[in-house]
């Protein structure tokens, strides 16, 4: 009789445990975008997207490597990213709706998407590139067809947003994010 329910209890917390530990671990989606229908995050190194009113996320990116800050342009069909594919993060697009990214910037050193311009023509990125040392960001405009980035006129700058009507730019001149580091 003990054996019985012994082995009763042990079915009871396979039925329980197995669903449980097959489900998955939404605890580390970082980074979400958001556009009018869309939501863009990152989990495990690539960018999902999933429908703003609920349902299933679909993995985005595919290419080997890193994604990290996705961002949806202005009407929402496009979204720029950092990826770091090659050993380098640059700046990267694609469709809202998936295909194969598009690089933007190519340099030796790392660069973090910020966001869009309001017209949806430029992205807003920051960079060292132009300082050489990975601590000194500052801000670059970019066309999201490529080309050369335009430096901004400030001198430093680890985030920042453009304005809805595009003139001014709010930034944050250093920034010493700590919140990955253990101590």
């Amino acid at each position: 009789m003990r054996d019985l329910r012994n082995a009763l209890l042990v079915a009871v917390f396979a039925a329980v445990a197995v669903p449980a530990l097959a489900a998955v671990d939404a605890r580390l989606m970082r980074q979400p975008a958001v556009s009018a229908t869309q939501i863009a995050f990152v989990y495990a190194g690539d960018v999902w997207v999933a429908p703003k009113g609920g349902g299933v996320a679909a993995r985005l990116s595919t290419p080997k490597g890193e994604e990290s800050f996705p961002r949806f342009s202005p009407d929402g069909s496009l979204i720029a990213f950092t990826g770091n594919y090659d050993g380098n993060e640059d700046i990267y697009v694609m469709p809202a709706g998936g295909g194969m990214p598009r690089r933007l910037t190519h340099h030796p050193m790392p660069d973090r998407m910020l966001n869009w311009y309001p017209d949806g023509t430029s992205i807003l990125y920051a960079s060292p590139m132009a300082s050489g040392r990975l601590r000194f960001d500052q801000l670059y405009k970019l066309s999201a067809q490529g080309g050369l980035p335009e430096r901004l006129p400030v001198p430093y700058g680890e985030f920042g947003e453009i304005s809805p009507d595009g003139k001014t730019l709010a930034f944050v001149p250093n920034s010493e994010d700590l919140r990955t580091w253990k101590r």
